[in-house]
């Protein structure tokens, strides 16, 4: 800003200061003091008053009042919006603490259903009453039942569009599940083709019933209505598969175990066919495929255990195989969403007799991984088909791995040992699953008071 003194001895201030500097510009020296503000505040200052505005000005008011005004009003705009973020931002991460919201969406009319209504419902809309000429009451009638066609074929998908989650509102585990299940894209495609669809259909509704409402003849009024209802139609017949795959995703989530992340959980975990699924039956209701081949568990499967009138939950996983993270399938990649996004205890399930068909050295090399990775959750390692280990002949193996050789005879460290055919240690793995629950129990309430602390302050 600079002034110039007029004939009349006063100052005339020119807000030369409100031009936006170009980047390229080196700063001047009084310009140290203007870096130390807030940001907001060196934002306000680079903005500028658009051409011809200073004229506009009633004469009393000066380009120093006007400078301060323009100041303090960019600031609060600024710092308002930043707040907004903020409480946005909060928003969402209370959003992500909750799951569930596979439960809550709508239910998915197929389109041949959604069709057949909307045609129904739209035949069945009178005209304006007090219409006497003829010409005008058919056209009033055509124009009132296309927007009626059109309006019950487009509310029920910007129903779905609206009440479907979107992803970045969920949970990380129920994105993870959305992405392993239907594909990377898929879910957000689908919506996106019901939406193109709605507003296609919302295009065609809203022209044809304006070109009916013109007509001039009650002929002319009926053969546009008639054209009108086909291109409706035809608009959605072309984009019912859209439809029909929603329908598909809306089950498959529905489908999909409901995990309550206030009761203790525990995952069972392991190389595949090593018996997680039988020590499921044993330890709760769930009722999972039991059978002698890999990967019989495609997806995360949920049951409870009632002990000493407390409630917990189980799943059931799908087997890991012995490979780095990044060559896994989907189906074992559930079994890492489960472990990362879950508050759960592991009980982690070997089989040192190798009838799973996995050898005992690959066991080792997947545990070990896995252990390392999540080794702060809560852990119970068992030793399943224990029965069999003194029925095969003896084979001599030369480990080159102590640790693997040391794994082979006795399992991990503290492993409990347990046959569900002969019922050996059934009776001591439920007691130990009981400590390990309540043991989490403790751990959910001291996170959810830390949290609730947190909120307080």
């Amino acid at each position: 800003m600079r002034a110039t003194a007029t004939a009349g001895g006063r100052a005339v201030f020119h807000l030369q200061h409100l031009r936006p500097r170009p980047p390229w510009r080196a700063l001047p020296p009084a310009a140290t003091t203007h870096l130390s503000r807030s940001a907001p505040a060196r934002r306000a200052d680079h903005r500028c008053l658009p051409k011809g505005f200073l004229s506009t000005l009633e004469p009393r008011i000066s380009g120093v009042s006007l400078c301060r005004r323009a100041h303090a009003t960019c600031s609060y705009s600024l710092d308002d919006k930043l707040q907004g973020e903020l409480d946005d931002t909060q928003g969402e991460q209370r959003k992500l603490e909750t799951v569930g919201a596979f439960q809550k969406i709508p239910m998915v009319m197929p389109a041949t259903d959604i069709l057949m209504s909307a045609q129904r419902k739209s035949r069945n809309v009178p005209p304006t009453k007090g219409i006497a000429n003829i010409a005008k009451r058919e056209r009033n009638k055509g124009a009132k039942q296309l927007d009626a066609l059109m309006k019950e074929l487009s509310v029920p998908l910007r129903t779905y569009t609206e009440n479907f989650p979107k992803r970045r509102d969920l949970h990380p585990y129920e994105r993870s599940l959305i992405e392993l299940t239907f594909g990377e894209g898929y879910y957000e495609q689908v919506l996106g083709r019901v939406d193109t669809l709605r507003k296609r259909i919302t295009s065609v509704g809203k022209q044809h019933a304006s070109v009916c409402a013109k007509s001039t003849t009650k002929r002319e009024a009926e053969e546009r209505l008639t054209e009108g209802r086909k291109k409706l139609e035809e608009a959605f017949q072309h984009g019912k598969h859209a439809i029909d795959d929603l329908v598909n995703v809306a089950k498959a989530l529905r489908s999909m175990p409901v995990v309550d992340l206030h009761i203790p959980t525990l995952c069972l975990v392991g190389s595949p066919n090593v018996g997680k699924s039988s020590l499921v039956r044993i330890l709760s209701s769930g009722k999972p495929e039991v059978c002698s081949y890999p990967f019989t568990t495609r997806g995360i499967l949920m049951g409870h255990i009632v002990s000493n009138q407390e409630r917990f939950q189980v799943t059931d996983t799908p087997g890991l195989l012995t490979r780095h993270d990044d060559d896994r399938n989907n189906i074992e990649r559930l079994t890492l969403a489960v472990l990362s996004y879950l508050p759960i205890a592991v009980l982690y399930v070997h089989d040192l007799s190798e009838d799973c068909g996995t050898s005992v050295a690959d066991q080792y090399i997947t545990y070990k991984h896995i252990k390392d990775r999540f080794g702060d959750r809560l852990w119970l390692d068992v030793i399943s088909k224990c029965d069999l280990l003194g029925k095969k002949e003896p084979i001599s193996f030369h480990d080159a791995d102590e640790d693997v050789a040391r794994y082979r005879r006795l399992g991990p460290e503290g492993a409990l040992q347990v046959s569900v055919q002969t019922e050996i240690g059934v009776k001591q793995l439920k007691e130990r699953v009981h400590e390990l629950l309540t043991s989490q129990m403790a751990r959910i309430k001291s996170s959810k008071a830390e949290h609730e602390t947190h909120e307080v302050g």
